[in-house]
């Protein structure tokens, strides 16, 4: 299902998922460990936050762009689709 999605998107989509996919994961990982010793609570903060900066660093100095502007894109696109959605 997800790859019919995939296929119709754009390309500055496609290439911003690509570049979020990695963090997804890891972040999903590190969560349901951290869960487990820390809780529910402490681990939201702290992995967002884990997460938050490792994605910013990679894509400053490996893609050599900011995160945000992948964020903001990101924000931009599903808030369209929403607006498009409620519109209809």
């Amino acid at each position: 299902m997800l790859s019919i999605y995939y296929y119709s998107l754009d390309t500055i989509l496609k290439s911003i998922l690509k570049r979020q996919i990695p963090f997804l994961i890891g972040g999903t990982i590190t969560g349901i460990i951290m869960t487990y010793y820390y809780g529910f609570l402490f681990t939201i903060i702290v992995n967002s936050l884990m997460w938050y900066v490792i994605s910013y660093l990679v894509s400053k100095y490996y893609y050599k762009s900011k995160g945000i502007n992948d964020q903001k894109y990101l924000i931009q696109y599903a808030l369209n689709k929403i607006k498009k959605k409620n519109h209809s």
